[in-house]
């Protein structure tokens, strides 16, 4: 499978540039870069000027014609150049492919997500191993933490 047919089938509308595709027996490894823009700190919101360096993180992604994919994305990390900002370096996201701390696509985790919702722990385990995917029930069920509610009602403003 050619570089330009796997960008446009992964990464539609998503500023990254798939520079290899290396096909072995079960998994489908492409290389990619970031071609996004400078980042913003995560913490104050200014945009970065200075690259700190790059570096190389692994993402599951979503299996491709039954095989599984693991992406290589290259991605920087950039100075905080506002003196009152707390945080002095930080790494670019690519929005719509990474978050941060995680080691699967947004995609592949919002597949995850609606496997744990539908079926439950062991359940959702075993389909995601009939579809190449590797997610274990515990991982499963993380996805399935509440978000925090916000608000008054979150205040503890008890109904009855």
């Amino acid at each position: 499978m050619s570089s330009k047919a796997v960008e446009a089938v992964l990464f539609p509308g998503i500023d990254v540039r798939v520079g290899r595709v290396s096909d072995s027996s079960d998994v489908l490894v492409v290389e990619a870069v970031s071609t996004a823009g400078p980042g913003r700190c995560p913490d104050c919101r200014k945009q970065a000027r200075r690259i700190h360096g790059m570096y190389q993180r692994s993402l599951d992604e979503r299996p491709l014609a039954s095989r599984r994919v693991m992406v290589r994305l290259r991605v920087r990390r950039y100075f905080c150049d506002r003196n009152s900002c707390s945080r002095k370096t930080f790494v670019e996201q690519v929005a719509g492919l990474s978050e941060r701390r995680r080691r699967s696509s947004t995609g592949l985790t919002g597949w995850l997500r609606s496997i744990a919702i539908e079926l439950d722990g062991r359940p959702a385990a075993r389909l995601c191993r009939r579809l190449r995917m590797a997610a274990g029930r515990t991982r499963l069920l993380r996805l399935l933490v509440a978000p925090a509610v916000s608000g008054p009602c979150a205040a503890g403003a008890g109904g009855g």
